[in-house]
């Protein structure tokens, strides 16, 4: 199989070489994902008995409410946590609380109480993914925006140690006595970790152009032969 994948063009991914999923698949699901996200809505389109509505809190709703499994023990797991954490926050459609994009409604909307309401359960939820020793330091914020600024500010500068430790550890890197699939799914974890920290400068017009394709094929180029190069000497022939 990994001989049959090497044949295709360089566009094909390294993922593509383990998986045998086509590029076209990947970028499926993609597009399904983006459609899928939904937008802060104005307070005159959607009710806020609507689920559609950043306001809206279901039944199964609480503050003890434990969002994602990983709790945000310092900077070494920021990178992953604030992933995990946004994704889930998302999926509740509560970022807006916490990136500003929904801001408290002045004092004479009806409204207000009940943002009052979802940002101290914003606030709860993601105290709830963080470790005693980073909570006990922020016991009286009030606002889940100014608990989101402050972790970022805290752990995301220093992002620099852990990008120098993914790169560490993607170089040193190998099969071993790993399965082709552990091993390959290892290194993934560890791009998919870098990728979210290192974001790809995108053009300055914004738009998917040559220059941008070009340094998406280099990079995916870039994970199949570092995957080849980790590969036991089984597979030299397909290294070849």
């Amino acid at each position: 199989m990994l001989g049959q994948n090497l044949g295709k063009t360089t566009r094909t991914s390294y993922a593509n070489v383990v998986m045998n999923t086509s590029t076209q698949n990947g970028e499926n699901r993609s597009d399904s994902s983006s459609s899928t996200q939904r937008n802060i809505v104005n307070d005159e389109e959607v009710s806020i008995e609507s689920n559609l509505h950043p306001l809206y809190l279901q039944n199964i709703d609480h503050p003890g409410l434990v969002l994602i499994a990983k709790k945000l023990t310092g900077t070494g797991n920021f990178g992953p946590w604030n992933r995990s954490i946004t994704i889930a926050l998302s999926a509740k459609n509560k970022i807006g609380i916490v990136n500003g994009s929904y801001p408290r409604p002045n004092d004479d909307s009806p409204l207000k109480t009940h943002w009052d309401r979802v940002n101290d359960m914003v606030i709860s939820w993601i105290m709830n993914t963080v470790s005693d020793e980073i909570s006990n330091g922020m016991d009286f914020v009030t606002s889940a925006q100014d608990l989101w600024n402050e972790l970022h500010d805290q752990f995301s500068s220093v992002n620099g140690h852990r990008v120098y430790q993914v790169l560490k550890d993607l170089h040193a890197l190998e099969q071993g006595e790993k399965s082709v699939e552990i091993y390959y799914h290892r290194l993934k974890n560890l791009w998919d970790e870098y990728t979210s920290l290192e974001s790809i400068v995108a053009c300055k017009c914004g738009c998917k152009c040559g220059s941008s394709k070009l340094q998406e094929d280099r990079e995916q180029r870039k994970k199949l032969l570092q995957f080849l190069m980790g590969l036991n000497d089984s597979y030299s022939t397909a290294r070849g």
